[in-house]
């Protein structure tokens, strides 16, 4: 059954809404008027799609996480500098076509979830294709240099996001986090001293 192109509509706008006044407001301060008022709904409107305020947040991480997961699904360990070149560039475009997504992200304190997700996914995709590749690795030899891989991605990104951008262009930060992930990967993982 499709969904009716007046409820996306709504909710989107709600959701729009969220994250911008998130950039410029904390979470506890913010109320169902506030976001209401900005999306152009009626109160009742917004009670028709989301219970309060943490529901917004809630859908809203659902569906960044659930994006972002699809540009990681990919990923493959015998050509580790392509796929973190493919998947850094798949989750700068999806977060590029919706700026109140990078903002929300980046510059808002209550989406420290979703940035914790998003390391926990590209943990979770990235152990998962190591360990598919290389059937005798033990989980204990990848899971750290994994996890510090996950990091500074997220972590890098965010700080382009929030002030690299005039140091260096996009391209030019997704191929040194890729050169920097195979080095890791390749040196760590599939050939440890």
């Amino acid at each position: 059954m499709a969904t009716d192109k007046r409820i996306i509509k709504t909710k989107a706008a709600i959701k729009n809404a969220f994250m911008q006044l998130m950039t410029e407001t904390e979470a506890n301060k913010l109320t169902v008027s506030d976001i209401a008022a900005k999306a152009l709904v009626n109160r009742s409107t917004f009670y028709l799609h989301y219970a309060d305020v943490a529901a917004v947040m809630k859908d809203i991480e659902t569906e960044i996480a659930a994006k972002i997961e699809e540009c990681i699904n990919d990923f493959d360990i015998s050509d580790v500098y392509g796929s973190t070149y493919s998947m850094l560039a798949n989750i700068s475009a999806v977060l590029d076509e919706k700026t109140t997504f990078k903002n929300y992200l980046v510059f808002s304190k209550e989406s420290t979830g979703v940035m914790t997700r998003l390391k926990e996914i590209i943990i979770e995709k990235t152990t998962s294709a190591i360990l598919n590749e290389r059937s005798g690795q033990d989980i204990g030899d990848i899971i750290f240099p994994v996890t510090f891989i996950a990091s500074g991605i997220v972590d890098s990104y965010e700080t382009w996001v929030r002030n690299g951008q005039k140091i260096k262009t996009q391209e030019e930060l997704i191929k040194e986090i890729s050169d920097i992930t195979e080095h890791i990967i390749i040196k760590k993982v599939i050939k440890p001293e």
